[in-house]
């Protein structure tokens, strides 16, 4: 079908098309003048997705925020913070509500659940664009209520978030505060039976590990350092013995002493009585370096005696514990498996009663983490009947419908309306018009502007 066969079509159905674009009109203003007027009030709530948990030190950003967001606008719609609301208005109490609601559903149901129902109905949750606040809209047939209950559902929306969170936490402690009981339970059941067995076995087990073997790791770095510091001691042993400062002045003196008595024997001579004085002077002094030497190496060799013997007893000490501490291999194992259990329960008790007192400091918290932006703000102007979009909405609708009522109509009652139908039909090029009545000028030059553009489904050629 072309579009000028489409045009004759409108044309000759041109009062269905009329006839349904006043209807639609019509109707649709009559049905909303006869609805009850809605204002729209909104308010507002910044969502603090940056600000970490007071508790858990946890941010809304390090998960997943288009998740936590959603979350917030299905809990707005909530049956939980719809009844919150029902039960601020005092509806249930309500002798208007009653009667609305038992003329609604007969009395049957619960008038709870019906009135959150209606909150629900009237309540929009959205997001501002590039930003985390959160808009809260609602409907009523007042001004005054939109706003009072946008307020009301704002308040319990804020209330409802810090209950889930608290109630959550102090579940979550609750349970952990079962856990810490029973990991302190199974932990003094452990030190009771370690105790029980140190006590049995007369064995102590010490911050450092069992008593025997602290004392074996105690005598082997005693005698490890014993046998570092012999060889050092000898040594200071045998120096003291040939570096006595006794010593080292009887050997000078006697030194000079030598040179003396050569000079005496060259100048006065061998019987002179000075030189016998040196000679004997020199023999005294002999005997004195003699018997300072052996002091001195007799006191070295006292001292080095006496480190072997600290070395030796040492040693014997060192063995009589390493075979005590072997023949007890058996139970200081069982009593090391025992201290590793009682390690092992200390650590679970403190972990869970750790995380059991921070779940009780999170679930006693006020801050819920959304800042109230404002009161709600509601307009006068009813937000419906929106009468633009009314008139627009209608209009559309109801050149649709005709539209589609004539081409129905048409199709039932096919006509030849120009040549273009001949054409169409026949399948082939019509090739004149004999016209029965003269053509306005505007309407042959929309049939020749189409014809040119190949739009009228023929050729049409004017009658000579």
């Amino acid at each position: 079908m072309s579009l000028i066969q489409f045009l004759h079509i409108l044309m000759a159905r041109r009062m269905i098309l009329l006839v349904c674009f006043v209807t639609s009109v019509v109707v649709a203003g009559a049905v909303a003048s006869f609805l009850p007027p809605r204002y729209t009030a909104k308010t507002r709530v910044l969502m603090d997705i940056i600000k970490p948990d007071p508790v858990t030190g946890l941010m809304v950003s390090g998960r997943d925020p288009r998740a936590f967001i959603r979350t917030q606008i299905e809990l707005i719609q909530d049956y939980r913070v719809a009844t919150d609301v029902v039960d601020r208005l005092g509806w249930p109490n309500n002798p208007a509500v009653i009667a609305s609601w038992q003329a609604e559903t007969g009395g049957v149901g619960d008038i709870r659940r019906w009135g959150a129902e209606r909150i629900i109905a009237g309540t929009t949750a959205t997001t501002i664009a590039n930003a985390n606040i959160l808009e809260i809209s609602y409907e009523a047939p007042s001004p005054e209520a939109a706003r009072a209950i946008a307020t009301l559902l704002r308040e319990a929306y804020i209330d409802a978030n810090l209950r889930f969170t608290v109630d959550s936490a102090g579940r979550t402690a609750e349970w952990y505060r079962e856990q810490t009981d029973r990991a302190l339970a199974a932990l003094t059941a452990a030190e009771r039976a370690k105790t029980r067995f140190e006590q049995q076995n007369q064995i102590v087990m010490t911050g450092e590990g069992e008593a025997e073997t602290a004392k074996l790791t105690s005598l082997q770095g005693s005698l490890l350092a014993a046998r570092g510091a012999q060889t050092t001691q000898q040594f200071a042993a045998a120096q003291q013995g040939s570096t006595s400062p006794v010593v080292d002045q009887l050997k000078i003196q006697l030194a000079q002493i030598t040179d003396q008595i050569q000079q005496a024997a060259g100048t006065l001579g061998v019987e002179h009585p000075s030189y016998k004085a040196l000679v004997a002077r020199k023999n005294l002094l002999e005997r004195q370096l003699s018997t300072e030497s052996a002091s001195a190496r007799s006191a070295g060799a006292s001292s080095s005696n006496v480190s072997r013997q600290s070395l030796a007893s040492l040693e014997a000490e060192y063995n009589a514990q390493r075979a005590k501490v072997l023949s007890m291999k058996d139970t200081l194992n069982e009593l090391t498996q025992l201290q590793r259990e009682v390690d092992l329960r200390r650590e679970q008790y403190q972990s869970a009663a750790t995380k059991a007192a921070e779940l009780r400091l999170q679930s006693s918290v006020s801050e819920s983490g959304l800042v109230v932006l404002g009161d709600a703000i509601g307009s006068n102007t009813p937000s419906f009947p929106n009468w633009p979009q009314v008139w627009g909405l209608s209009a559309g609708f109801g050149l649709a419908l005709g539209v589609a009522l004539s081409l129905l109509v048409e199709l039932l009652g096919r006509r030849v309306r120009g040549p273009e139908d001949l054409g169409f039909a026949a399948k082939v090029p019509v090739l004149a018009v004999i016209a029965d009545a003269p053509r306005s000028a505007l309407r042959q030059m929309v049939r020749e502007w189409l014809t040119r553009r190949g739009m009228a489904g023929g050729t049409m050629k004017p009658a000579e």
